[in-house]
């Protein structure tokens, strides 16, 4: 995928030639269309990984209409470990399907939301990076 394939609510972010993930051509998939507060939101990324990823970081950066502001590192592994995943390290090369399911609490404010979800790996090369632009409904 290139930087000008996207969806109605996301985009690769950074430089996707770069990226480790080389995601298939419709390879993202996020549910439902329109996020809704107090239900959950699922993402699925399909593609082709170039090389193992034995550990890393995902760097949530999530902006509620630059009021709320979220700044997250977490460990790469215990994100795959954990519910919302259910995946585990390591990622081996070759065709991967990464799976996230999380619910949207109720008491979010229905206002735009933007930011960038990034997967870093253990050298720190970008395995993906996500750019959301959406409203919650």
């Amino acid at each position: 995928m290139t930087s000008q394939d996207h969806g109605d609510i996301w985009s690769l972010c950074d430089n996707p030639t770069t990226h480790t993930l080389k995601g298939y051509q419709d390879g993202v998939s996020i549910t439902p269309a329109f996020p809704r507060t107090g239900d959950d939101i699922t993402v699925q990324v399909r593609g082709h990984l170039l090389s193992d990823v034995t550990n890393g970081h995902v760097d949530i950066q999530l902006n509620l209409m630059n009021m709320i502001k979220i700044n997250k590192e977490l460990d790469l592994c215990n994100v795959l470990e954990s519910d919302v995943m259910k995946s585990s390290c390591p990622l081996n090369a070759g065709d991967v399907t990464l799976n996230a399911k999380a619910f949207i609490p109720k008491e979010l404010p229905k206002l735009p939301l933007k930011g960038d979800i990034k997967i870093t790996d253990q050298l720190g090369n970008t395995v993906t990076c996500i750019r959301l632009d959406f409203k919650l409904q």
